[in-house]
């Protein structure tokens, strides 16, 4: 009796354990995203030589894109696992093939790819990019913020890379954008509310090569719109000035983020413009007001100087210069005008002559405050 009870356990164990796990099968290139047969497959194949065939693809990507994802998908044929697939995802979305791409991060999730954070984060690369279909019933913009919510929610590890212009378009950073990620990042990993609303400020502003002029060619050739590089008054206590425009019912100044222009371990130079838009929409015939500030770590405001542009008919035109030591130079231009505003206003009269005043040297002092100068500015 106790040999046949032996022999009836070890077949019952022998049978659970052939129902507990999943055959080994071979993938082709038409299975490679049935996540079914993707998970018998990973029971069996050659670790060694698909472990050896991704470095190899790694390799060969860098000078053949192409030949570089063939041999991805190699890799993936011998033995797929989560790194193939998540690897294979990065090749395909450089090359801007963002349905496959999200396929192939669809299996590396499934098959337990970690940290998952990445995977949203490449999701929402993936739909902020991918262009739009007329069957999309979710616009691709809503994809890319509810993946790039839950990236930041799992703790991805650079939040700031959703604000660069160069991995995510300016389209998907508007409308709810601002609002999910600030209180993603409150919610998330960073627990100060304040300061993860400070990071999605400062984040905004594009980096900009010293020395940088802006003068009326300057100005001429980065036009701005609500629709590029929008500052959302969610970010008032960052621009006091906001808080005018912002209750105004008869229009009012919108600011747009111009320019980083210095991060050193005491403070933050920022470069800002504000322009006038009535109830029908921005005024393009208006001259914007740009002005340097600078802020502490915590983002409170250690000093501020409008530096170039117009604030108004009445007022003189400026011109910036700032160089690389971070002096810089006001020039101001006052404006002769055909008539006399006083009597004639300024609206339909010319203007027939600006007159250089005395330039104005400064420099941004090592605690961030603007500090005059004395002695005319050497321009380098």
């Amino acid at each position: 009796m106790k040999l046949l009870y032996s022999l009836s356990l070890a077949g019952t164990i022998l049978f659970a354990s052939c129902h507990n796990s999943l055959p080994a099968i071979s993938l082709t290139e038409t299975t490679i995203y049935t996540i079914d047969t993707v998970r018998m497959a990973a029971a069996g194949g050659d670790e060694k030589a698909a472990r050896q065939k991704l470095e190899e693809a790694a390799a060969l990507y860098k000078k053949d894109s192409t030949g570089g994802i063939r041999l991805y998908k190699s890799a993936i044929l011998l033995k797929p696992t989560a790194k193939a697939y998540f690897d294979l995802a990065g090749a395909l979305l450089a090359t801007r093939q963002y349905n496959e791409g999200i396929q192939a991060l669809s299996i590396a999730e499934k098959l337990g790819y970690t940290p998952l954070a990445n995977v949203m984060f490449r999701y929402a690369y993936a739909y902020a990019h991918r262009p739009a279909y007329q069957d999309d019933h979710t616009s691709n913009d809503a994809h890319a913020i509810h993946y790039m919510e839950l990236a930041i929610q799992m703790g991805y590890a650079h939040p700031n890379q959703f604000l660069q212009q160069s991995l995510f378009p300016n389209e998907m950073r508007l409308g709810e954008f601002q609002a999910v990620f600030v209180n993603a990042l409150s919610g998330g990993a960073v627990k100060d509310p304040g300061k993860s609303l400070w990071d999605a400020y400062t984040g905004q502003f594009p980096e900009v090569q010293l020395p940088l002029t802006i003068d009326r060619s300057w100005i001429s050739n980065h036009p701005y719109n609500e629709n590029v590089n929008y500052i959302d008054f969610q970010y008032e206590k960052f621009i006091p000035d906001m808080r005018s425009a912002h209750f105004s019912r008869e229009g009012g100044e919108v600011y747009y983020y111009v320019a980083t222009i210095q991060k050193s371990p005491a403070y933050v130079a920022l470069l800002y413009c504000e322009q006038y838009e009535s109830d029908g929409g921005a005024d393009t015939a208006s001259i914007p007001l740009y002005t340097l500030a600078t802020y502490d770590h915590q983002g409170k405001i250690v000093d501020r100087m409008p530096v170039a542009g117009q604030a108004g008919a009445a007022y003189p035109f400026m011109v910036f210069s700032i160089q690389p030591s971070l002096q810089f130079r006001v020039q101001e231009y006052t404006h002769v005008f055909k008539n006399n505003p006083d009597s004639a206003g300024y609206d339909n009269n010319p203007i027939i002559r600006e007159d250089p005043q005395t330039p104005k040297d400064f420099h941004i002092a090592a605690n961030g405050k603007l500090e005059q100068l004395n002695a005319p500015m050497a321009l380098r």
